[in-house]
């Protein structure tokens, strides 16, 4: 088991190891003890986690109850934390009282948001159970919810208490699951290397619980240097949305039909290629190819284009110009602004490079078969 201390301020530990679920209650005794705890999942997930999580709580004389939700990213929204703020209400939970999110990120978002605003900040602590969540979604204490304009758009910074990563949960997801996380991790290999980008090319899967442990403790250490040198996301942090331009607009417009880690590697290829930096794109695709993640996207351009440009993402318009992250080498990535124009040149270029077909029709077509898993 690994422990990371996330310097932000306030500062918390990321528990990253196997069999945890049923050691929640021990970690949560020195800040529940005497208090009661909310656990917050996903319906689907806590069929799955919910009895053993409880119970072990129970076993440390913490009274706890649950709140199974249904999310998805149309209700990771205001309505579904208006809903959870007026259960806690009624419930008279105190600001001394704990909340414990079980699910993937949306969750944590939802849960985050949640704890922010009931009684102006709560205490919430994140279990994530998809690789995703471990490696990116959890860590930072951003909390990021969708309005009809666009996804992310409504969102504030609030750090957690702890954060408790189950390795033993992972097999319970689908491979394309686990390569959206993996997406995310590649993610961090090309914003800054150290070592992970070979690792990742070495990785023989998730069956190598040792070597996937230290992938995600990489991981979780990139994040932790850059959120820790810049919290709230004014400046270094923003090169954790490296490939988030092309690839939320992706997102948006398959209507969530891509997993985010899979838009995400797609975004960091069309960025390459269209910033020119071919030698770094084929690199990524390299690595992505390792993990039979897709390199290419069958969706009509001018969609693409149109979701980067005015929603979906947020890259918010200011003074006219796009912040983008561009990949210049493995280790090295920059913040940029660019015009529209610009922005709309390089998505153009990213696209056709990477084999996109621009003369296809609206029609959904996905990169493979799709189901969307829940835990």
């Amino acid at each position: 088991m690994k422990c990371i201390e996330i310097k932000t301020n306030p500062s918390y530990n990321v528990w990253i190891g196997p069999a945890l679920t049923s050691q929640i209650g021990k970690l949560l005794y020195s800040i529940a003890n005497g208090h009661r705890v909310a656990v917050i999942s996903d319906m689907y997930v806590d069929p799955l986690y919910g009895e053993e999580v409880i119970a072990s709580i129970e076993d440390y004389g913490i009274e706890v109850q649950s709140f199974p939700i249904m999310v998805d990213e149309k209700t990771k929204t205001l309505d579904t934390v208006e809903t959870l703020l007026s259960k806690l209400a009624k419930e008279n939970y105190s600001k001394e009282d704990v909340l414990l999110d079980v699910g993937g990120g949306m969750i944590s978002d939802i849960a985050g948001m949640t704890a922010a605003l009931y009684l102006s900040g709560i205490k919430v602590v994140h279990m994530p159970t998809t690789l995703l969540g471990m490696t990116d979604a959890a860590v930072g204490g951003k909390a990021e919810l969708n309005i009809p304009e666009g996804k992310g758009i409504v969102g504030t910074v609030y750090q957690p208490e702890m954060v408790i990563a189950d390795l033993d949960v992972l097999s319970t997801l689908p491979e394309q699951e686990i390569k959206s996380g993996i997406g995310e991790i590649i993610k961090y290999a090309v914003i800054e290397d150290n070592g992970l980008y070979g690792k990742l090319m070495n990785h023989v899967g998730r069956a190598d619980m040792v070597e996937l442990e230290n992938i995600i403790a990489d991981s979780v250490e990139i994040k932790n240097r850059i959120v820790s040198e810049d919290p709230t996301g004014t400046g270094l942090r923003g090169v954790v949305r490296l490939g988030h331009t092309a690839g939320q607009a992706i997102e948006t417009a398959t209507d969530y039909g891509v997993l985010h880690g899979e838009a995400v590697g797609l975004g960091m290829l069309i960025m390459a290629y269209g910033t020119g930096n071919r030698k770094t794109g084929d690199k990524i695709k390299r690595l992505l190819e390792r993990y039979d993640m897709p390199t290419a996207i069958d969706w009509p351009d001018r969609e693409i284009i149109a979701a980067a440009l005015y929603k979906g993402t947020d890259d918010r318009k200011y003074e006219g110009t796009y912040s983008i992250v561009v990949p210049e080498k493995i280790g090295q990535c920059v913040q940029k602004k660019v015009s529209a124009r610009s922005l709309t040149l390089i998505l153009k270029k990213g696209l056709v490079a990477i084999g996109h077909s621009k003369n296809q029709s609206s029609k959904l077509r996905l990169l493979r078969p799709f189901r969307r898993a829940r835990s």
